[in-house]
């Protein structure tokens, strides 16, 4: 029996007849100061189908921000075959069950022949942490290199190859950093200067982790390199500096918690964008459309390799329910042609970007492909761009006043990420691109 006075979780109409404020207070006393609201003012969504997000107030917003619901939010498909397994069966992953099998076999089929064995967990910091145990114990060593800015999940390693926002010492001696590579669409961006400045990086990262007697287990990267801006790099500008790592003993980690499953439209992963050959990929968030799964994809030997030393379960990890929505969800990307989708209307939706940069003289750049833009919102002085930090804040939030919802990265807080669900359509960008003029007219 629920405590006396809790309140019932189930009545929408009793949700929405508490005031806001009460809602705020509540939240403080439930949760504390360590979960933040993203917007100024609070936002308390009900409903969700496809793209649109419905407020407590009954006001629609055009979602262009959340990368879990991948295939659009409560997409039916995915919502029926996680009730169907949970209205049957959903054990844990020690037991057989085929549709965890049939979800494994479906995902290889979508990666190189070379990444051959699946590994399932909940989310994508479980499936970034299960790499690191993986390639120390194929590797011997100890020592991470991530971006500059990297973000990559929340256990206590995974923590803290972000190096930024890490408490000095934590990850002291064994994690070192490389610039994020030349973005292709900058002037040099495909240029030898390009892949030999990120091999000197990788150079330098060695160096500090073998002067520290940590050699170089991992590297982690997200290919489109979100959290240092949104930067995806030509084909080939981080091969040298990858070559340089592997000849140290060291491994490679796509981490696809953004940019995979499609999202940036030439590829089905982002590695393949970037043309680097992984020897681990990690996936979270979109993996399950919002049922939570992530999965390490990877080489048969490297598991081995692990299994001869420790040991890996996983309660949750791939269950049979958690199965049925990965699948559910490769099952949707490939019927209803959405990696395309993404090629198209977000090659459409890029070009009208930069075309507003002519109109709005804080747009300095617009970076990335498909379903993943960075608009960036600088200062011009002196030849250099500073960050417009303030106004990519005040950006974010008006657009959100007119029913738009998009995210903010890079290291200067000064790129807003436009990164909505695959189902995005025309019409969704004629919208997005209106109510964008909007806001940065008033920005």
């Amino acid at each position: 029996m629920l405590p006396a006075g809790l309140p019932s979780l189930s009545p929408l109409r009793a949700i929405q007849e508490l005031s806001m404020n009460d809602l705020i207070a509540r939240r403080e006393r439930a949760l504390g100061p360590g979960m933040r609201l993203f917007y100024e003012q609070p936002f308390e969504p009900v409903d969700a189908r496809g793209v649109w997000i419905t407020d407590v107030d009954g006001k629609r917003y055009l979602d262009a921000y959340n990368n879990v619901p991948h295939v659009g939010h409560a997409h039916p498909r995915v919502v029926a075959a996680v009730q169907a397994r949970m209205a049957s069966v959903n054990t844990n992953t020690r037991y057989l069950d085929p549709h965890v099998l049939d979800y494994a076999e479906a995902l290889k089929a979508t990666m190189p022949a070379e990444l051959d064995t699946v590994m399932l967990t909940c989310s994508g910091t479980e499936a970034n942490d299960l790499a690191w145990r993986l390639a120390c114990a194929h590797t011997g060593g100890s020592g991470a290199i991530a971006t500059s800015y990297a973000y990559h999940g929340n256990s206590t390693m995974v923590s803290a190859l972000d190096v930024v926002s890490t408490p000095s010492g934590k990850n002291e001696g064994w994690v070192a950093t490389v610039d994020a590579p030349i973005d292709r669409s900058a002037e040099d961006g495909d240029s030898e200067a390009g892949s030999a400045t990120f091999d000197k990086g990788m150079a330098a990262a060695i160096e500090t982790l073998t002067a520290n007697k940590r050699p170089p287990a991992a590297f982690y990267f997200d290919p489109l390199f979100a959290s240092d801006g949104v930067r995806l790099p030509a084909k080939g500008a981080m091969e040298a500096g990858l070559e340089r790592l592997r000849k140290q003993g060291g491994l490679v980690v796509s981490d696809e918690v953004q940019p995979g499953f499609g999202r940036l439209g030439e590829a089905m992963w982002g590695f393949e964008a970037v043309g680097v050959m992984p020897d681990i990929v990690t996936m979270g968030k979109a993996t399950g459309n919002g049922y939570p799964l992530g999965v390490v994809v990877t080489r048969r030997e490297i598991v081995q390799s692990f299994r001869n030393k420790g040991r890996y379960f996983n309660t949750f990890g791939g269950s049979p329910a958690a199965s049925a929505a990965g699948a559910a969800v490769l099952d949707v990307l490939s019927s209803e042609g959405l990696q395309a989708n993404a090629r198209a209307v977000g090659a459409d939706l890029k070009a009208a970007l930069i075309q507003l940069g002519q109109r709005h003289r804080l747009i300095t750049d617009v970076r990335g492909t498909g379903f993943f833009l960075g608009v960036e919102l600088a200062h011009r002085r002196g030849g250099e761009k500073v960050p417009a930090t303030a106004e990519a804040r005040r950006a974010i939030n008006l657009l959100w006043e007119l029913g738009v919802l998009v995210g903010l990265t890079g290291p200067g807080l000064n790129v807003l990420k436009v990164r909505p669900p695959m189902v995005f359509g025309k019409d969704d960008a004629a919208i997005l691109l209106d109510r964008f003029d909007q806001a940065m007219g008033r920005v």
